[in-house]
């Protein structure tokens, strides 16, 4: 359940960001590893590398700004995904 979790989360942030100097792509992986239980974030922390080159590949702007305004998970999820 957790691995399924971590992937849709990361999978939502990969769909988000844009090539900005890979600041904005930061900002998104460490947003998310601050609002997600303590379990998950130290695995998305361990690929935050990998997740910030998929952010800089595939998100769009909208999904970043999303993804940086979520308070929760469950605000999080309800981004757009591209």
């Amino acid at each position: 359940m957790k691995s399924i979790i971590l992937s849709f989360v990361f999978a939502g942030l990969v769909t988000g960001c844009s090539k900005k100097e890979g600041s904005d792509c930061e900002r998104v992986v460490d947003h998310t590893i601050s609002i997600m239980p303590a379990e998950l974030s130290s695995k998305l922390a361990e690929g935050k590398a990998d997740a910030i080159a998929r952010c800089e590949k595939e998100m769009s702007a909208e999904a970043k700004k999303c993804a940086l305004a979520a308070k929760s998970l469950e605000d999080l999820m309800r981004c757009p995904k591209k």
